[in-house]
């Protein structure tokens, strides 16, 4: 592997598009209220905004540009493919960004399992490609099995670029030992210790480290996410759902 300096800085482009893949919980507690709207409401509204900053990211002489390839995948008692496969951003966003709705158990392991899948199968044609990103937002613990080993095998992946990142993006209240005032001077989660909650220390564990490349891209939009900070968002605010779905496509550009 090469300097990690080095990892993380392959541009994404219209012939080397960033793949992104988004795994939603759509469990039934996803129609949860998390302030005035519920939990899935909140997805949704992040999702459409994340598209819209793609497509602005995208954008040269008036033509969105093919610079992200997208899946969506949705997971409760089954997993639903939700975009149909890998897409170009452009016909996505053509298509009308889906709505999801929740209902079901968590399976978390089959979401995973889905996407290791789609990787499984597609790894090879993004090896030239800035590493794959797979943003996971959940509310709950998984009710199945484990998906520990899943997602270690997913981030054992590599392209040329570095290894597949995985991006988790918690939606509960009260999981950080200091409350935050102004989200876009936080520096997002460093330690464990920073976290209340049991399982939102399993996540931090699961998840990998934000590539600088990432940070200073991020940082150019006001967020202030300090080195060493982990992909791991509590998503407890619509803005930090919105800071962690513009952090899954903070790739380079040229």
């Amino acid at each position: 592997m090469s300097n990690s300096s080095m990892l993380y800085t392959r541009p994404a482009t219209s012939l080397t598009p960033a793949l992104i893949i988004y795994l939603i919980d759509a469990s039934h507690s996803m129609n949860d209220l998390c302030g005035s709207v519920t939990k899935i409401d909140l997805v949704n509204r992040a999702l459409r905004d994340v598209f819209k900053d793609m497509v602005r990211r995208s954008m040269r002489d008036g033509i969105v540009q093919r610079r992200y390839k997208v899946a969506i995948l949705a997971y409760s008692t089954e997993v639903v493919d939700v975009s149909g496969g890998i897409r170009d951003l452009p016909d996505l966003v053509n298509g009308g960004t889906p709505v999801l709705s929740a209902g079901g158990e968590t399976d978390t392991s089959a979401g995973f399992a889905a996407v290791e899948s789609l990787l499984q199968e597609n790894l090879a044609r993004f090896q030239s490609h800035p590493a794959p990103l797979v943003c996971h937002l959940t509310d709950a613990l998984f009710t199945e099995s484990d998906p520990t080993n899943l997602i270690r095998r997913i981030q054992a992946m590599t392209v040329d670029d570095g290894p597949v990142l995985v991006e988790n993006v918690y939606v509960a209240d009260k999981m950080l030992r200091s409350s935050v005032g102004d989200w876009h001077n936080w520096g997002g989660v460093v330690k464990p210790g920073q976290l209340t909650n049991e399982y939102a220390r399993v996540l931090f564990h699961l998840s990998s480290p934000l590539p600088e490349t990432y940070r200073q891209n991020i940082n150019n939009y006001g967020y202030h996410l300090q080195s060493g900070a982990a992909l791991f968002f509590p998503g407890v605010h619509t803005d930090l759902v919105r800071l962690a779905f513009a952090v899954s496509s903070a790739t380079q550009l040229k």
